[in-house]
């Protein structure tokens, strides 16, 4: 499939067809807006000079592989066919050694009594093929179970156990995926009513984490292991973060982790007080830093026109990925609230991005990767591995407002993957002018047809990039006989 410019492909040109800036492939679609009903769980693999895995829950499981040596997508795909089932995650082993190297593994669990985790492995990846494990029967109840590989080629698990609903349980594969050892616990009472944990494994050592948050109180907890998941250091509450918003709180959303190229277990995560949708921030914390937090950014309006989808934060479901130079990035969700749907009063939502070139202590302003227009991006996931692009899966919403949590109508998707080429996305040093010390509080507004701007006029947009010239509906800058005036250009 070949790269089509995402505007049109989704959306249809909105005043006149404007050059694709961000590579974007459709590879599926979808009617379940909320991607794994909560947590971030890593839906997309780079796999520098060989392929891109995805996978995403549609009616259950779906996956698609790109190939670079073919310079294709394989086409979607069911994993687990006529088997009922829910949401899941997706790795990849990346050893040489493996008799799966380079093979994606997919975990979901069964949508019916009795309920368990699965697992499926596509051997020959884009050849559409997965074999499904037979569910192990120690495992009988357990569900949404993320799943990692670390790089002794063992496969590991994390899901809730069913009969007390307050601990999170463990359990080891060595035989990828066919027999597992028998579930532990490894956060003790600490399980949150909503699903909102994650799991991360070292692709060079036998580290592993597991990742955790509750809703209802100031903790995000991380158990952290050596050995591969025989012994534990025990759980421990990485809250909490120095922001300004009192009782900060990570939500519903949970984390995200990866072990980076130093095998440092990094997180970020989003901070508001669980009511107010804003102010609110993306944070990201390193292990053996100091100091371990950093904000990565803040968003903090006087008022806004369209609220985020109700009960959610106005930025949020971060996810990290690293360069091999050692550069960090960012990717979140961020509603914006001058671009909302007349139909359900909600705020549509864009991808923004962030880097640091400094292991996470100062980060670059954000980058605005998509919209405004009339879509919503969706869960968004950061392939962890960056070379010359970043890789990104997400869904477009075609109408605002997420279906399972009773907002809007359900609309069928498209599932896209946006190519980033780095030298897109300003670095610290790079960063466009702080454009907002001179704004008037209210904002000039006027129609596409009525503007016609001086020729000296300077014009920047929300990132703070240069324009030429406005040339669709939006927010923006004007510099103009000394005065920074905020337009809002309407169609």
């Amino acid at each position: 499939m070949k790269l089509i410019p995402l505007t049109v492909l989704i959306c249809g040109p909105l005043f006149s067809p404007l050059p694709a800036l961000i590579p974007a492939d459709t590879i599926g679609t979808t009617g379940v807006d909320l991607q794994n009903y909560g947590p971030a769980w890593q839906r997309i693999y780079y796999l520098p000079e060989f392929g891109i895995y995805t996978a995403w829950v549609k009616t259950g499981m779906w996956a698609n592989f790109y190939s670079f040596p073919a310079r294709t997508w394989s086409g979607e795909v069911s994993v687990f066919g006529s088997q009922r089932n829910a949401g899941g995650n997706l790795a990849v082993c990346t050893r040489s050694s493996s008799p799966y190297y380079r093979s994606p593994f997919i975990s979901s669990y069964i949508n019916r009594e009795p309920r368990w985790p699965i697992v499926a492995v596509e051997s020959i990846p884009g050849s559409g093929i997965f074999s499904m494990r037979p569910p192990d029967s120690s495992l009988i109840e357990c569900q949404r179970p993320p799943i990692a590989f670390t790089a002794n080629n063992h496969l590991h698990l994390l899901c809730a156990d069913p009969n007390t609903a307050d601990t999170l349980l463990y359990s080891r594969s060595t035989d990828y995926g066919i027999t597992w050892t028998d579930p532990i616990p490894v956060c003790g009472p600490f399980l949150p009513e909503n699903p909102t944990y994650s799991i991360a494994g070292s692709e060079n050592s036998s580290r592993l984490a597991a990742v955790w948050t509750n809703e209802d109180s100031s903790a995000l907890w991380i158990n952290i292991s050596e050995d591969g998941g025989i012994n534990w250091t025990g759980p421990q509450n990485i809250f909490p973060v120095p922001t300004a918003i009192t009782s900060p709180k990570p939500g519903r959303q949970g984390a995200y982790a990866i072990f980076d190229r130093n095998d440092r277990l990094n997180v970020v995560t989003q901070i508001w007080d669980g009511t107010h949708q804003y102010p609110a921030e993306i944070w990201h914390w390193q292990e053996n830093r100091s100091p371990a937090w950093s904000l990565v950014f803040r968003f903090a309006p006087g008022s806004v026109l369209a609220g985020a989808e109700p009960g959610d934060p106005f930025v949020l479901r971060p996810t990290i990925g690293q360069k091999e130079d050692g550069t960090l990035f960012v990717l979140w969700l961020n509603y914006d609230s001058l671009n909302y749907e007349p139909l359900t009063q909600i705020a549509r939502a864009d991808l923004f991005i962030a880097q640091s070139q400094d292991n996470g202590l100062h980060w670059s302003r954000p980058f605005r990767l998509t919209g405004p227009d009339n879509c919503s991006r969706l869960s968004p996931c950061l392939a962890p591995i960056i070379t010359d692009s970043l890789f990104i899966i997400c869904v477009i919403d075609q109408l605002a407002g997420i279906y399972e949590q009773g907002h809007g109508s359900q609309t069928v998707n498209p599932v896209v993957v946006l190519r980033v080429p780095v030298t897109q996305i300003p670095g610290i040093s790079e960063a466009p002018p702080h454009l907002n010390r001179q704004l008037q509080n209210l904002p000039t507004i006027i129609r596409t047809r009525q503007f016609s701007p001086r020729s000296c006029a300077r014009f920047y947009d929300l990132t703070g990039k240069k324009l030429s010239r406005p040339d669709r509906a939006g927010v923006y800058f004007l510099s103009q006989s000394g005065k920074m005036l905020k337009l809002l250009i309407l169609p």
